[in-house]
């Protein structure tokens, strides 16, 4: 039985089906929402850093020049105050040069990271009608139940955010290390991408009961579809702009397990 299960679909013929619906004006329509929000935000957390990191840099630059600047200056310029070597060097050009460049490719990388899960969010408040609208398209006959309670799912978010935020800390020391630094930087977020996209699109379909049965026996199957949602949206736009194709695809894959489930 295991084995008609796994030759029901591929990931191939999921991102195919999903890809010729997120074709239609109607969804391309929907993406802009999402899209629109997400960039605006991101731009305006980034914005924010990258002031703070150079007034940083300009404080020490002024401290260099003129050491009683910083009686009027914050505790930074106190620090840079009593380590002037440390004021010299964060103050030379070359150095704010190697600062900048670092912090927009590191940054930018983290912005990308943030931005998807920052997309994913934003598109659980779309989901309802994305999932509807595949289903009317695709699968109207099968029922969508759709009752865990509103309580279950802040309970679910709340553990997941706090489960991210300690696999991040725990991975920080890894960063150091070449390659694995790519699987430690990866890895958290990852995870909170496959926890609240899966959980937002099971929701719309499945009971509390189906959902924890469908997570026990297709976990792989989903797990392998999210990964390459995943790797997609580390592609600079396409984890904004394809949000709404990531939703799509899995509505079709848990369409497909409720199908056989409900069947057995």
């Amino acid at each position: 039985m295991t084995q008609k299960i796994q030759n029901r679909y591929t990931e191939g013929s999921l991102l195919a089906k999903a890809f010729s619906d997120f074709l239609t004006t109607k969804f391309l329509t929907l993406t802009t929402a999402p899209f629109i929000i997400t960039m605006l935000v991101s731009f305006i957390f980034l914005y924010y850093l990258s002031g703070e990191f150079f007034d940083m840099l300009n404080i020490a630059a002024q401290i260099a020049e003129n050491p009683d600047v910083a009686q009027t200056q914050n505790e930074m310029a106190q620090f840079a105050k009593e380590y002037p070597i440390f004021s010299a060097i964060a103050g030379s050009f070359l150095f704010k040069a190697i600062a900048g460049t670092l912090f927009y490719v590191i940054g930018g990388g983290f912005a990308v990271l943030i931005s998807v899960i920052l997309a994913v969010i934003i598109i659980g408040f779309f989901t309802p009608y994305i999932v509807a609208e595949v289903q009317k398209r695709h699968y109207p006959t099968i029922e969508r139940k759709a009752t865990v309670p509103i309580t279950d799912y802040i309970v679910f978010m709340l553990k997941k955010f706090a489960l991210f935020l300690l696999f991040f800390f725990v991975s920080l020391p890894f960063y150091f290390i070449p390659l694995i630094n790519i699987v430690a930087v990866n890895a958290p977020f990852y995870f909170l991408f496959h926890s609240l996209l899966t959980r937002d699109v099971a929701g719309e379909i499945f009971d509390k009961d189906e959902m924890k049965t469908i997570f026990k026996r297709a976990k792989w199957r989903i797990a392998a579809t999210t990964f390459i949602l995943y790797l997609l949206s580390l592609i600079p736009g396409v984890g904004i702009f394809g949000q709404v194709f990531f939703v799509i695809t899995l509505a079709h894959q848990f369409f497909i397990e409720a199908e056989h489930i409900r069947k057995q």
